[in-house]
């Protein structure tokens, strides 16, 4: 892993989809406790038929294979293990079943056999209808055909409690790392996940990554980090390619990195880089306009290109449309006036949404939103940044580069966390200065008074 610049930098909290698994998972050297030992049974042991059994290529999914679900699922949901923790259990086990049916098409005689087996599920267990109902809302969408399964791990989250890692670009311990590595190492390892390592593990890796932009790795932990892909791609060989990507997010795209360049044509056919904006604070921002969370930022965005009109600041977009003149609309009718690289023209037959261009895909990027804050030096400081907290970030750099730039020009050393003592200017007019250079009737009292 590449060593991490000296900065003082911020990560962010992201937001997790799903649940966060009660109780913690502790890891070597905190508490004891290992890794993934309180992960639900339901993920725990293979419980399904595999995945690639339910994969037609978008075709029917016959009567057999149904059947086999529908009964493999009842055998989980009444199994001793679900019914000690219920709603826990089961709400995985129905999202095992949820996700097989994502690429076979489904007949609606199937789909309404499904929903008359909820209706008796929650009439059984009504303290859990909450959670019964929740999990039925996904089933048309997800039985309209999808072209892929996505991962066991997509709807939890299993690498425990948020606040038990840094969130706003505290050091990481190392028994935090090797928490999350233990963990990274146990989700990777369970049946489902192993049966399918590259489509499977693909999210969990995301996570992972994630959890690392909230906070500083040390060279130390970077090492470590570095080590256990090293053993990884020992384990997989045939999956050195998935793991070589993985490895690139985690060691370039976490605060303290150099942020990779970025080469492309924007929205006006012109090709442009990221380091063609060194010396300037940016804000680059995987966006699209079928994204509602995206459009949602939009107020944001042109309250900075005003607020730091002046300001060596600039915002990049990354679109992900798939028309350009989508995007090319939408920066017109929102009066979006930055600069930004079309990524979509690499999937000439997505009608909507082409999230997997080149730029996005290099940066392994999931979720949309996506934001990083890179400094004037070309270095990643912040990640996933939204709203009223991104124009702060970006004001703090320029702050910090203000600071920075003083020090240097004066030779003095400023600690950016000592408060700053204010200057209080009088509202009336400087009284006129005598040909001695004091103030008439002054003496040599300065025409501002310091305070603490």
């Amino acid at each position: 892993m590449r060593q991490p610049l000296a900065l003082a930098v911020t990560g962010v909290a992201g937001i997790g989809i799903g649940f966060v698994l009660s109780g913690g998972l502790g890891g070597p050297g905190e508490k004891g406790e290992v890794p993934g030992a309180d992960f639900p049974m339901a993920i725990q042991q293979a419980w399904f038929p595999p995945v690639s059994d339910y994969d037609t290529g978008g075709g029917p999914l016959d009567d057999e294979r149904f059947d086999g679900l529908m009964s493999a699922l009842d055998e989980a949901l009444t199994a001793k293990e679900t019914l000690a923790d219920f709603d826990r259990e089961a709400d995985i086990h129905l999202w095992s079943l949820t996700r097989r049916l994502a690429v076979p098409e489904v007949s609606q005689a199937q789909l309404e056999r499904i929903q008359s087996y909820l209706d008796d599920l929650a009439a059984r267990h009504p303290e859990h209808s909450e959670m019964i109902e929740y999990r039925r809302t996904f089933l048309p969408s997800y039985a309209a055909s999808r072209p892929s399964v996505p991962g066991l791990t997509f709807d939890l989250q299993l690498f425990g409690d948020a606040d038990s890692y840094p969130n706003s670009g505290e050091p990481f311990t190392d028994g935090q790392v090797d928490r999350l590595l233990g963990t990274l190492d146990a989700i990777i390892n369970l049946p489902e996940i192993a049966a399918d390592f590259e489509d499977e593990a693909a999210s969990t890796f995301w996570r992972f990554g994630g959890r690392l932009q909230r906070g500083q790795v040390s060279e130390y932990q970077g090492a470590r980090i570095s080590a256990y892909f090293d053993r990884l791609t020992e384990e997989h060989p045939g999956a050195a390619g998935f793991l070589a990507r993985q490895r690139f997010l985690v060691e370039n795209l976490t605060p303290g990195m150099v942020a990779p360049n970025i080469v492309g044509t924007d929205t006006d056919g012109i090709e442009f880089s990221l380091e063609d904006y060194r010396g300037k604070v940016v804000a680059l921002i995987f966006s699209g306009q079928w994204c509602g969370p995206c459009r949602g930022e939009y107020p944001y965005q042109r309250a900075m290109l005003d607020i730091f009109d002046e300001d060596e600041v600039a915002l990049l977009g990354v679109n992900s449309d798939a028309r350009l003149e989508t995007i090319q609309q939408a920066k017109e009718d929102e009066a979006l006036d930055y600069r930004t690289w079309w990524d979509g023209h690499s999937q000439p037959d997505a009608e909507t949404v082409a999230a997997e261009g080149p730029i996005a895909t290099e940066w392994g990027v999931r979720g949309w939103p996506t934001i990083y804050v890179i400094d004037d030096k070309g270095v990643i400081r912040f990640v996933n940044k939204r709203g009223g907290a991104l124009i702060d970030a970006v004001d703090q750099l320029l702050r910090d580069q203000r600071m920075r730039e003083y020090q240097e020009r004066t030779g003095t050393t400023v600690s950016p966390n000592r408060p700053v003592r204010a200057l209080i200017v009088p509202a009336q007019p400087a009284r006129p200065v005598s040909e001695e250079g004091s103030e008439e009737g002054n003496g040599n009292r300065p025409a501002w008074q310091a305070v603490e």
